[in-house]
């Protein structure tokens, strides 16, 4: 079996990501700031939310229409509400970012919400500057209608995402999922290259089942555990209507973001709250072990180890058909 990846350095991700995403519209500061992310993702083992993204807000609809000025709309001392002025949801949540952890460390609190955006990217790779500056960190998004609910025939609701993440030593807990069978950015990696899913995942424009990947991405996918992943997902998406993101009214739904974020100094002492965190945690990695399981795996340890291995290393792999095309954006009008 042929094996069709490009293996890339982290600098050569870099270079090849800012250089494509500069030449579809984004300054340079923005492509990095989108890269950092992306190239971040792929290092902890996300093959879908890394390089492959760009090729997503390439063909977006949302990158062809015109952009303002990132503006907060209403503000208090512990909250600001965000216009993204339809900017791609990476350089928007990177901003939400900055401004929760400001007023979080003025005021022990910070409620940020957000609309006017897109394609915001991996929550916890938010959450994880949060909690890395002490705080407690609970983000969700309301996204992209890309989820059919049970017995409907078309989609409405998006993956809809929710984090949480809490400080510890010497790395972050971190819990980050989907309320989607499979998230849009998987499928839309599979269907662009060509690959089947598994029974269960979605359904076609028709509102019937199918295993294409590119005949889901014209219909939808299920939510996970059927009615519970799609109540969950049901109030993620209104929560978003806190980020100003306006109920379906047409064709189309705003996205909705949402980072609560506090000092948990606020309820008990911070280091008391590590200690104890910790000892849950150890806790659970020392139960006896079931035949053939080598360990308990906590939430994000997978992908703090991947990232830790693939820096050691210097590089990754991409798909061959991802890597030819964004050379190909790269060298657009050059």
């Amino acid at each position: 079996m042929i094996d069709d990846t490009v293996t890339v350095t982290i600098a050569e991700a870099h270079t090849l990501g800012c250089s494509a995403l500069e030449n579809i519209g984004l300054t340079a500061a923005e492509a990095r700031i989108v890269v950092d992310h992306l190239v971040d993702n792929a290092l902890c083992g996300y093959r879908f939310a890394g390089l492959p993204r760009i090729l997503a807000i390439a063909d977006s609809v949302e990158i062809k229409r015109p952009r303002t000025p990132i503006a907060i709309v209403h503000e208090t001392p512990v909250s600001a509400r965000i216009n993204g002025g339809n900017h791609v949801g990476y350089v928007v949540m990177h901003r939400c970012t900055e401004i929760a952890i400001e007023k979080a460390t003025a005021n022990g609190v910070a409620l940020i919400s957000a609309h006017n955006s897109w394609f915001s990217g991996r929550n916890a790779y938010y959450l994880e500057r949060i909690a890395r500056a002490g705080f407690v960190g609970i983000h969700t998004v309301g996204a992209t209608p890309f989820v059919v609910p049970p017995g409907a025939k078309q989609r409405l609701l998006g993956t809809n995402p929710i984090a949480i993440a809490l400080p510890a030593d010497p790395d972050p807990f971190m819990f980050d999922m989907g309320t989607a069978a499979m998230m849009s950015g998987e499928v839309l990696l599979k269907s662009y290259l060509g690959e089947s899913l598994p029974d269960g995942i979605g359904v076609d424009a028709a509102g019937l089942p199918t295993n294409s990947a590119a005949e889901m991405a014209k219909g939808g996918v299920l939510p996970f555990a059927g009615h519970k992943g799609f109540g969950l997902s049901l109030a993620i998406q209104a929560l978003g209507l806190l980020g100003g993101a306006p109920a379906p009214g047409g064709s189309e739904i705003d996205r909705g973001f949402l980072f609560i974020v506090f000092d948990p100094a606020l309820l008990i002492p911070r280091e008391r709250f590590k200690a104890e965190l910790a000892d849950l945690i150890s806790r659970v990695k020392s139960l006896p072990k079931q035949p053939g399981a080598d360990e308990i795996r906590i939430p994000s340890e997978r992908g703090y180890r991947e990232r830790k291995d693939r820096r050691s290393a210097g590089c990754f792999t991409i798909d061959r058909p991802v890597y030819d095309r964004l050379v190909n954006l790269g060298r657009r009008n050059r």
